[in-house]
């Protein structure tokens, strides 16, 4: 069994084991009422184990520890092992908890501790204030250094989105915000896979994959030159955003137009990065996003980016123009809110630190601020003759090979069909020859397929 699939036995179980001990020492110079030793010395006593290599836990803290100075003190680097691992143990042992549940009942050291007591929760869930006390005690002057170096926006654990406090009551400290673990580290961590977010309407964004290779896309050598740059980008930026030199001068996110019509392999170049780049695609449902309320399409759209930053994501948004299109002169109060909402657009799309792919039908509807602005404007046209016999003889393989070949190749001659629409005459073939029990895909069968495919594009054969 691989090693990623205990995620917790092989990796937090050990930090949970260290964490207890810490608790009970804490807690029985509270119940003694003994003075706190020098905290400083306690954390150096108390030093947390070395864990496994090659987990997701153990690449959460070398991340943390590559964010920090080498200077750090050695208390800081306990700190973060000792808070990360009382917001997992809410998750995956409470029982850590029950000394604190004790003190708590017993009426002692109830505004030391912390925690949260919920109505509905026998139990106690840890906060801020709960580190604080195991950290520093009543040592005001290493509380604040606490407070400052590590419960603040900019620290890894929250900037990276690991951990978070709950929101309290304005008359409350924010310290006694609960600790959480965010879904997509809970998942890493806990479960050992990578967060995918379910379709809702605070994220209105499908994961997209295929079983497709690059092999199955057929496009021109352009296109797919350009592709394979977006490819490139995916695997270098990590190693570009940590040279000084190159950071200083780009933006770290890489934006994409992909144009062209219906069914020239869009959606699948897009699935296709993903899965060359072992990332998730999202695709942006805009029907889902866009309001005719004032403010709304900005609220939705700011949810997708708040989720997606600082995640190795790419979002696909199809059909882009209907929500990146050109700006308008501003004569009525519409106008000028359609304007905001493409402004708007194009500020989270430049911020936005990782892939983000457009899609349209016509490169002229976007506008011209978004297209100054892409890395990479890749056109996909409608295949030519020769491409088009390889779609063909891609599809029409085997027992789905066509009796008269002749017949196929004068239809890839004669019509301009896009990729989608021959992999729709192949659906119909392969249905109807199975339906007949034919060994191969008959001429009349073949005919059908094709005459019902041109008469959805009002054309005849």
């Amino acid at each position: 069994m691989k090693e990623e699939e205990l995620p917790l036995f092989a990796t937090i179980e050990t930090d949970i084991h260290w964490a207890k001990g810490i608790i009970a020492q804490r807690c029985e110079n509270l119940n003694d009422h003994q003075e706190d030793k020098v905290i400083e010395d306690f954390l150096m006593d108390n030093f947390p184990p070395e864990v496994r290599e090659g987990t997701y836990y153990s690449q959460l803290l070398t991340s943390l520890s590559e964010a920090h100075h080498p200077d750090d003190p050695a208390w800081l680097s306990v700190a973060e092992r000792l808070i990360l691992a009382l917001t997992l143990a809410s998750h995956v042992c409470p029982a850590l908890f029950e000394p604190f549940s004790y003190f708590q009942n017993q009426g002692i050291g109830v505004n030391r501790v912390g925690g949260i007591k919920s109505n509905g929760l026998f139990g106690f869930i840890p906060t801020a204030e709960t580190a604080l006390f195991l950290l520093a005690g009543e040592n005001v002057t290493l509380r604040q250094q606490i407070i400052r170096r590590i419960f603040n926006n900019d620290h890894p654990l929250f900037r990276m989105g690991v951990i978070s406090l709950h929101e309290v009551a304005h008359n409350l400290s924010r310290f006694h915000g609960a600790l959480v673990l965010s879904d997509e580290y809970y998942s890493l961590l806990v479960e050992g896979r990578p967060f995918i977010p379910a379709f809702s309407q605070s994220f209105p964004a499908q994961c997209i994959d295929t079983h497709e290779s690059w092999g199955d896309l057929v496009v021109g050598s352009q296109t797919r030159f350009a592709l394979e740059e977006i490819n490139i980008w995916l695997k270098e930026k990590k190693q570009m955003m940590d040279d000084d030199h190159v950071s200083r001068k780009i933006k770290k996110g890489y934006k994409a137009l992909f144009y062209g019509p219906s069914g020239t392999g869009k959606t699948m170049a897009a699935s296709l990065i993903g899965k060359e780049a072992d990332v998730p695609v999202f695709r942006i449902d805009l029907s889902q996003v866009v309001s005719k309320y004032i403010g709304e399409t900005e609220k939705n759209l700011a949810a997708v980016f708040d989720k997606a930053e600082n995640r190795n994501w790419v979002l696909f948004f199809d059909e882009a123009d209907a929500l990146f299109g050109k700006r308008t002169k501003t004569s009525t109060a519409n106008d000028r809110y359609a304007n905001q909402e493409v402004s708007y657009l194009l500020q989270r799309v430049e911020n936005f630190n990782g892939l983000v792919i457009l899609s349209s039908n016509l490169k002229a509807n976007m506008d011209s601020a978004f297209t100054r602005r892409f890395q990479s404007i890749i056109k996909f046209p409608v295949p030519n003759e020769i491409l088009r016999k390889e779609l063909f003889n891609r599809a029409f393989q085997g027992r789905y090979a066509v009796e008269n070949t002749e017949l196929m190749e004068k239809v890839a001659k004669k019509y301009e069909l896009t990729g989608a629409e021959i992999n729709n005459i192949f659906r119909y073939c392969a249905m109807m020859t199975l339906h007949y029990g034919h060994e191969k895909v008959t001429e009349q069968v073949f005919t059908d397929g094709v005459i019902k495919e041109l008469r959805k594009k009002g054309k005849a054969i």
